[in-house]
């Protein structure tokens, strides 16, 4: 994979991140907490924690490399 994919990987990860915040702050608002809630606010969990590991995952490495170079 080069830079740019893994870059726009990490990207794709926190647009879906604030995509699914959105939707759990409005069903919240909408309905209460109830079982979509709940789902959204796990998907956006998951996706915030994915986006931020690969992110420190790619400058740990980048970093590693330019130290070596």
């Amino acid at each position: 994979m080069t830079e740019k994919q893994i870059m726009f990987q990490i990207g794709f990860k926190f647009v879906f991140f604030l995509l699914f915040l959105y939707f759990t702050i409005d069903s919240v608002g909408s309905g209460g907490w109830g079982f979509f809630s709940y789902l959204f606010a796990l998907f956006a969990t998951k996706d915030f924690v994915q986006g931020t590991r690969m992110a420190e995952a790619f400058y740990r490495i980048k970093k590693s490399k330019n130290k070596k170079e």
